[in-house]
């Protein structure tokens, strides 16, 4: 167990980022902008799934053209906009800045957070390209993609879409497993995007079995997703149940206050898991890199 590779690999990232509380706070803002981007996403799936259930399309459709004809609603639409715009800029500047920040420490190097935010401007443009690039073929894009199609048809084609979509989700999966490396190799190596994702086929190629493991195991730390979603899904809907079923305004009253508070212990800590998470996948994977850069620098001296 102690020459597997996964398990080197693993131990490795755990021991680099432990202790480290600078690399925690570097993905602070991101983890929180992921969050509420999450956040945003589960409730929009909650909101129309409780709509369908509950058949109150015709209520929902009222309640969205009486918010276009108020006078907040352009103001909501620019903040949204905007945040988005900051999302999408924000979360591939600090995943830069985080796997810089990696690469020195691993080389025994001091780099502070503000040394490793400036060092991106001159050369972020690869990563910004590839991560909007290839964001569309992760898990939730392709999760939330389904659940946006199915509902514009009829469900007798409920499963064509879904066999089109298992077949997308099978090859989106196979391309995540190959271009893994890719983000990484354009940070440390200085290569663009299309370099960068050739040589991270040939890295996933020569350690398939290792990165094979790896992938997986992100996969079921990804599996919080789901469970997300069924929070963000049963909470509403546990809310709408106790308004028919408790008939004590008080009880009922101090029952939402709890169940709400709960819930937003929730949020926060999925807030900390997110962020925590995120900085130990970095890690694993710039040492899986590293692990198959040794390889494909034997296999050519040879």
């Amino acid at each position: 167990m102690e020459n597997n590779p996964k398990n080197k690999i693993i131990k490795q990232a755990w021991y680099l980022i432990k202790d480290d509380i600078n690399i925690k706070k570097l993905y602070f803002l991101p983890g929180l902008l992921s969050i509420i981007f999450l956040t945003i996403l589960l409730v929009y799936q909650s909101i129309y799934t409780y709509v369908v259930i509950f058949h109150q399309k015709q209520k929902a459709l009222e309640i969205i053209l009486n918010f276009f004809h108020s006078q907040y609603a352009l103001t909501i639409i620019i903040a949204f906009f905007i945040f988005l715009l900051i999302y999408f800029l924000i979360t591939p500047i600090f995943e830069w800045a985080c796997i810089k920040y990696i690469f020195y420490k691993s080389e025994k190097k001091d780099i502070s957070i503000w040394e490793a935010l400036s060092l991106w401007i001159y050369k972020f443009s690869p990563l910004f390209k590839y991560w909007n690039l290839f964001s569309e073929f992760k898990f939730l894009s392709v999760f939330n993609g389904y659940l946006f199609t199915i509902r514009f048809f009829d469900w007798k084609y409920i499963k064509q879409i879904t066999y089109a979509f298992l077949i997308l989700w099978l090859i989106s999966i196979i391309l995540n497993i190959f271009i893994i490396y890719s983000k990484y190799i354009i940070v440390i190596e200085n290569k663009k995007v299309f370099e960068s994702v050739s040589k991270s086929f040939k890295l996933a190629i020569i350690t398939f079995y290792t990165t094979l493991k790896l992938y997986l195991l992100m996969f079921i730390l990804n599996i919080r997703v789901i469970i997300n979603f069924l929070v963000f899904l049963l909470f509403p809907i546990t809310i709408i149940s106790l308004i028919w079923i408790i008939t004590s305004k008080i009880f009922l009253s101090i029952t939402i206050i709890i169940l709400s508070i709960i819930f937003i212990i929730f949020v926060l800590f999925l807030w900390f898991l997110t962020w925590t998470l995120e900085v130990f996948k970095n890690a694993i994977w710039f040492f899986a890199y590293k692990n198959a850069i040794i390889k494909l620098n034997k296999l050519e001296d040879k």
